[in-house]
């Protein structure tokens, strides 16, 4: 299984395999798919235990039980407990909505079975490394960043998806590279017209 993308901008290297703990289910944004500077297609390829779906709308699970939506919560609610560690762990799935806030809002608003998930909101997280991108508030992350962040909060083993980082940094080089690759071409012909 490939990226999918041209040869320059390929991010097969990047990938890092992690052998997550906690199930990862990424409900897609169809904008997303697409999307140059997205980390969605990275984590899912670094997990072992990963879906995508791609979509607006979803068809709601026959059960919900051990699903945990990774989004702020509405209201002020007790922290998600996670689950003990060892042979009797219930396992969870991490479901995360990768889009704009905007366009995560929207699904949030148009599948009422994710309205009706606990929730996991990040402790406290580190500021963002996640460069190519802008931000519209200061707590948002790409959502390779706060899967790692969940997944580490909920597995509470930081070495496990330390490798996740590796994959985001060697990510965000190739893409410094490639668009710098393709902006030379334009300041060369600047500086040497006329």
């Amino acid at each position: 299984m490939d990226c999918g993308r041209p040869c320059a901008a390929c991010f097969c290297h990047c990938v890092r395999p992690v052998d997550n703990l906690t199930a990862l289910l990424i409900l897609q944004h169809p904008d997303e798919v697409s999307q140059a500077k997205g980390t969605a297609a990275l984590l899912h390829r670094c997990l072992r235990r990963s879906r995508t779906v791609i979509g607006e709308r979803f068809d709601a699970p026959l059960a919900t039980d051990g699903l945990v939506l990774l989004y702020p919560a509405a209201t002020p609610s007790p922290p998600l407990v996670p689950p003990a560690p060892g042979r009797d762990r219930r396992p969870l799935t991490l479901v995360v909505l990768d889009g704009t806030w905007r366009k995560s809002r929207r699904m949030l608003h148009e599948n009422p079975w994710l309205q009706s998930l606990p929730r996991l909101s990040l402790i406290a997280p580190p500021p963002s490394r996640y460069a190519i991108r802008q931000a519209q508030a200061p707590l948002q992350r790409s959502t390779l960043e706060a899967c790692a962040l969940a997944l580490t909060q909920l597995d509470a083993d930081a070495d496990r998806y330390q490798p996740l980082w590796s994959a985001m940094d060697d990510f965000m080089a190739l893409h410094q590279q490639w668009t710098g690759f393709h902006r030379t071409p334009s300041a060369h012909r600047e500086r040497h017209s006329g």
